[in-house]
């Protein structure tokens, strides 16, 4: 139950979120070895994001949950090919994005009206 959240700022075209959701999927589902139909990408649109107190380039900030762990290794890789997934497809410089991974324990997720236990 890997899930990506990216919060951007500026205009998108459905076109390229569509492509994007693909691409994110794929890197997810190879780096954390766990099957893109249970991967989840939410796209939010922010009203303006600072990133070094500068609002006027874009920025990007995702969060990346997974139950189980994440490995530093895991970390590592994922942060590298996100990162490159995402200034392809905003425009924006990989030093404007923060990437936040989050381990969950299986119990912490629910789904189909159960927990992963």
């Amino acid at each position: 139950m890997p899930l990506i959240k990216v919060h951007y700022s500026g205009e998108t075209q459905t076109e390229q979120l569509s492509q994007l959701t693909a691409v994110l999927s794929k890197i997810l589902s190879r780096v954390l070895g766990k099957s893109e139909d249970f991967i989840m990408i939410i796209f939010q649109k922010t009203e303006s994001q600072s990133f070094g107190c500068d609002i006027s380039l874009p920025s990007l900030y995702a969060e990346v949950k997974n139950v189980g762990s994440i490995s530093i290794e895991t970390s590592n890789q994922l942060s590298m090919d996100l990162t490159d997934a995402l200034v392809d497809s905003f425009d924006v410089s990989a030093s404007r994005i923060y990437i936040e991974f989050q381990e969950s324990e299986r119990h912490h997720w629910g789904w189909n009206g159960k927990t992963f236990q």
